[in-house]
């Protein structure tokens, strides 16, 4: 009898320890199933943001096109001026396609602007810049008044220089201040007001106008 307690103890001890077991693994699998709907939820959530992303960049998309389709031949319209006066009537016609990438009419026919010379496609990029300052002006009434210029000289040749620099002084009525960066030494003698920087040998730097 003794013996058969033994036996029956240990199977009890076997079972609890099984059970134990059990529970455990009851445990850890609600554990699992708590995070997948966790991460479900999540991709739910996930989900729904994609779709309101998808939309926005459907609705930035259409409202692109149509300023694009608004700006786009006032812009080409000012640039083609521009550029004519620039090149000497050589091109006398620059627009935008759909993309706004820039394109140059050469003999009729539209070109991408890496066809050109590295002059004339800084001198494109120059038209846009300007136009693109002339239509903020018009639209906000002569508060936009001044433009900032940086190293437009450097491919241009003496006389396209000086073409720019004309069309610089007859944007003045509409901009009051206009202020061109340049390293360009000859540019100090073609403008009527220069501010010169000047770098000491301690390295501090000073200004004079001339």
């Amino acid at each position: 009898r003794q013996i058969e307690l033994e036996r029956l103890k240990e199977e009890r001890n076997e079972m609890e320890a099984e059970i134990r077991l059990i529970d455990q693994r009851i445990k850890e699998y609600g554990e699992r199933i708590d995070e997948l709907r966790k991460m479900r939820e999540k991709m739910e959530d996930e989900k729904k943001k994609l779709t309101l992303l998808n939309t926005l960049e459907k609705i930035m998309g259409e409202f692109r096109m149509d300023m694009i389709s608004r700006i786009r031949p006032t812009l080409s319209a000012y640039a083609s001026s521009l550029m004519e006066i620039l090149t000497e009537g050589k091109y006398s016609q620059v627009e935008l396609n759909e993309n706004y990438d820039i394109m140059i009419y050469d003999g009729g026919k539209a070109y991408e602007i890496g066809r050109f010379s590295g002059g004339e496609e800084d001198l494109a990029n120059l038209c846009i810049r300007l136009s693109i300052s002339q239509m903020l002006a018009d639209r906000a009434g002569g508060e936009f008044n001044m433009i900032i210029l940086d190293e437009i000289f450097g491919s241009q040749d003496v006389n396209r220089r000086r073409n720019i620099l004309n069309t610089l002084t007859s944007l003045s009525s509409r901009f009051r201040q206009i202020f061109v960066v340049t390293h360009i030494e000859e540019i100090k003698q073609m403008v009527d007001n220069a501010i010169i920087v000047y770098e000491d040998e301690d390295g501090s730097s000073r200004i004079k106008v001339e």
